[in-house]
Parts: C-alpha cells; structure tokens; sequence
C-alpha cells in the first residue's frame, strides 16, 4: 500500500494560501500594468488570506477526498503528486471563474504557479524507518 504523507495536504494547502499574495505582488511589481500602483501586501495581507481560506475550502475538500482514494491506492507517487497538484490548480481555475473578479486571471496565475511550486517541494512519500532486529540467540 503507498504511504503518503498526510501532512502533505495540510502544508500544500497552507504554504500556497499564504505564499500566493507575495507571490501576485511580484508578478504585480514586474510585469503589471502600472508597477507603481501596487497595493501594500501587509495592509491587506489579513484579508486576502481569510478570503482565501474561504474560497479554497470546497477544492480542499475534493483534494482532501482524492488524496485520501490516492493513499489507499497503489499508485506511483509521482503520479500522485501530480493529480493533486492539478486538482488545485483546477479548483484555483474554477473558485476565481465562479467570483468573476476584476484580478481573477492574475489571482488564477499567482496561486496556481504557488501550488505547483509548492507541490513539487514537499514531500509527498513517507521516509520509511526499517526496525532493527534485536534478537539475541542463545
């Protein structure tokens, strides 16, 4: 059976909500359309990350599932991180196509290029300890 690490959803999830916004700051900052006009990321850092809390709690929800039917599995982990990976990116996509918001393809952008980032440096397969033998044969 694989063993995947189940601190891999937890961290894929948190690292990218909190990574994203500087991440779409920096994308701002170098290829926006008026550089000079970016937002303050600590005057609305609070708020973005609540938001984003919210909105990514129905595709945590399905990553949760997949990962779960994933771990039960056995399926390559490579593969594996590679369906989650897409099915955030995917859930990013459809959360910000639903909203319809003004930035929604450079939040699209920001967050999906987070996740895969993220994804792809975390760990998903556990460390296996191999136990030691102590018997002693008299």
């Amino acid at each position: 059976m694989t063993k995947l690490k189940r601190t891999y959803v937890i961290g894929h999830w948190v690292l990218t909500l909190l990574l994203a916004p500087f991440t779409s700051q920096v994308i701002q900052l170098f290829w926006g359309t008026n550089p000079h006009q970016v937002v303050g990321l600590l005057e609305v850092y609070p708020i973005t990350v609540f938001f984003s809390i919210a909105l990514s709690i129905p595709t945590f929800l399905v990553y949760l599932t997949c990962f779960y039917f994933l771990s039960k599995k056995d399926i390559n982990y490579a593969i594996s991180k590679a369906g989650l990976i897409a099915i955030s990116v995917f859930g990013i996509y459809i959360t910000q196509i639903t909203i319809n918001g003004s930035m929604s393809q450079d939040i699209i952008i920001a967050y999906s290029f987070t996740a895969i980032i993220v994804g792809l440096i975390l760990r998903i397969k556990k460390s296996e300890i191999k136990t030691q033998d102590n018997i002693i044969v008299t």
